[in-house]
């Protein structure tokens, strides 16, 4: 059986120290202009192919056997020579897969134009690019429209979704179509649970896909990109002086592609007061978009017009009554807000002016989506460099049942799981008393409330007297900035 091929072009310290990861299993050749680097490379894998060359060379790729090598890997410090050599691969040969190290910017941009896999010079390292190598996504091209809305994936061993029931995940236009482990075929239901190097064969959207193969095949920080890659920013035109701010913020902190800013028909009033705002903030790829639509149907229509590319839409918590909270009534607050996650169907981010998000609060409350909740906590603080706390609410001692000891258990050993998982600390707080009022209570010493509006009761008004729906009341009470995330669609029939 012929074996997986890898070319490194380049035998610094990157090139070196990956020979050294690489699996033995693997047929690696190198390629460097320094002779002298010879005896390293064997030194350190006596099987590799050691070739003498300049790589911008066309016939020292082909000699190489860069055409039918399952990766090229440009180990190069120097940013114009990998550039060079990216170039001459892409329009000599057809190479698999080219990854490169960028050192600046405008470098990795160029490398992205040609279609080559980037690892910022800053955070590269050969573990990161042995993972890319050892564990890939492959698209399936003989059936569908081929734009990669189909691929099979390898489960990697440090993937945050081995080991992993499929009941937990948190799908959002994506689906599992079937696995494969070893020689046997498995149809995936709820309580499937992924392994590591199980063959998964996942179908969606192909931004989405491309999203989720990383977090299967390695350790990538996904939010919120699993959801879209735009920001829709809404306008009521009654926003504080501050609202512009913890937007430039997040927007800063959030690895989107560009922002949509919807404008109603009173902010409308206010566009000078806008422009020369943004003019102020470093918010790239903007764009201002005028409606006269209430809110729920103009970001209804905004999603329509981007094809599902949402990836998170924010909103001041302190808006007129055109907006959420500047209603009356809870019950009318509800129902708007569960409009607007029906219209969006992405995290809706309610901001207070409680920035930086130094500190996340995850009030666990209801076992429901409690997970999702919890993993999106944990992925917000990679990005932003902040802690997160799981508020646990201990059970009365003289009026909890065997089941709501029982959903107490669950949800801690839920916290814990999504630390282990992650490989993050989680702090947990108990706290006694009411739920409501001990979380509300509790909240202001944090800058940002994580919830999965899952957990939400859909009721009438005689339900809510006789059994309140504690987790809404948390967030309607809320004085802290509020990331609400959608409810998870159903992955599989029981």
């Amino acid at each position: 059986m012929k074996r997986t091929k890898f070319i490194i072009i380049g035998a610094g310290s990157l090139g070196l120290e990956l020979l050294k990861k690489l699996s033995r299993d693997f047929e690696v050749h190198c390629i460097d202009i320094n002779p002298e680097y010879e005896e390293l490379v064997k030194e350190l894998r006596s099987d590799c192919t050691f070739i003498v060359g300049d790589a911008t060379s066309r016939l020292v790729l082909e000699d190489a056997g860069v055409a039918d090598a399952d990766a090229v890997i440009i180990s190069l410090s120097e940013e114009k020579v990998s550039l060079e050599t990216a170039r001459v691969l892409k329009e000599n040969f057809e190479p698999k897969r080219v990854i490169a190290v960028g050192t600046t910017s405008s470098g990795i941009e160029s490398l992205e134009a040609l279609e080559v896999e980037v690892e910022n010079i800053f955070t590269a390292g050969a573990v990161s690019i042995r993972n890319r190598l050892e564990h890939s996504s492959r698209a399936a091209h003989a059936i569908g429209i081929g734009k990669n809305e189909i691929l099979e994936v390898d489960i990697h061993p440090n993937s945050r979704l081995a080991n992993r029931a499929l009941r937990t995940l948190s799908p959002s236009r994506w689906r599992i179509g079937i696995i494969y482990r070893g020689d046997n075929i498995i149809v995936p239901k709820k309580d499937t649970v992924l392994k590591a190097k199980d063959k998964v064969v996942i179908l969606g959207e192909p931004a989405t896909l491309k999203t989720v193969s990383e977090v299967m095949t390695f350790n990538f920080q996904r939010f919120p990109l699993e959801y879209g890659t735009t920001a829709l920013v809404y306008l009521s035109g009654n926003e504080p002086e501050s609202y512009f701010d913890e937007v430039e913020y997040v927007l800063s902190s959030l690895p989107l592609a560009r922002t949509w800013m919807i404008c109603s028909k009173n902010a409308q009033k206010k566009r000078d007061f806008y422009d020369s705002r943004l003019k102020q903030k470093i918010i790239k790829n903007v764009e201002i978009i005028n409606t006269d639509l209430s809110m729920v149907k103009a970001l209804d229509t905004s999603v329509k017009d981007l094809n599902g590319d949402q990836g998170i839409v924010i909103m001041s918590k302190d808006a007129d009554a055109g907006s959420l909270f500047g209603l009356g009534r809870s019950a009318n607050k509800k129902r708007m807000i569960t409009s607007t996650m029906n219209a969006v169907r992405c995290p809706l981010l309610l901001c207070a002016g409680t920035f930086p998000y130094s500190k996340l609060a995850v009030p666990c409350i209801e076992k429901v989506n409690l997970q999702h909740s919890l993993e999106t906590a944990l992925e917000m603080s990679a990005l932003l460099s902040s802690e997160v706390t799981a508020l646990l609410v201990n059970p009365s001692k003289y009026i909890s049942s065997d089941e709501d000891l029982l959903a107490h258990d669950l949800m801690k050993k839920s916290v814990h799981d999504a630390g282990s998982i992650h490989k993050m600390s989680i702090n947990s707080k108990a706290l006694d008393g009411n739920p409501v009022k001990a979380v509300v209570a509790d909240l202001p010493q944090y800058n940002l409330l994580v919830s999965d509006t899952g957990g939400w009761k859909q009721q009438g008004w005689i339900q809510q007297m006789l059994n309140p729906d504690a987790v809404w009341h948390i967030v309607s009470q809320s004085e802290i900035s509020t990331l609400l995330l959608p409810v998870v669609d159903e992955l599989l029939q029981e």
